[in-house]
Parts: C-alpha cells; sequence; structure tokens
C-alpha cells in the first residue's frame, strides 16, 4: 500500500513532489495546524489562524529542482 502525500486544508489538493509547502505549527507544541501551498489564495486560507495570543511557527519548505540556491527561489509564487 503506498502512501499518498498530504492535502493542502485551503484547496484540498494533494502536494506534488515539485510544489512548495507552507506549515504553520503551534510555538508551544509543535503540532501541525495546518499544511499549504505556497500560491497566495492558499496562503490567504492560513491567515484565519493568525489571532492574537496565538503563537504560531510557518516553516517553508522547498522542492528539491530548487537546489541550494534559495536566495534566488521564487517560492513557487510566480512559477503557477
Amino acid at each position: 500500500m503506498s502512501k499518498k502525500p498530504p492535502r493542502c486544508d485551503a484547496c484540498n489538493r494533494r502536494f506534488r513532489r515539485n510544489q512548495h509547502e507552507f506549515v504553520l505549527r503551534d510555538f508551544e507544541t509543535g503540532q501541525v495546524v495546518g499544511r499549504y501551498h505556497a500560491r497566495p489564495d492558499c496562503q490567504a486560507t492560513a491567515a484565519k489562524y493568525m489571532v492574537p495570543g496565538v503563537a504560531l511557527r510557518g516553516t517553508f519548505y522547498h522542492p528539491e529542482r530548487c537546489g541550494g540556491d534559495l536566495a534566488r527561489c521564487d517560492g513557487g509564487l510566480l512559477a503557477g
């Protein structure tokens, strides 16, 4: 049985290996609050968790195609 990739909490589409991913975690417990594509519309959904008094940690994951030169990476925002 193969393990399927997780789904975006905003658009419900699966993450592909070549896509950027934005993960929100509770700062104190490390529990995942949400996983989102790097697209602006999916990240806008993540903003609903940004409320006063809640500390969250956002982590931006780059796919392998970005290589070691992350300074030149557009974050998947320009590639679509």
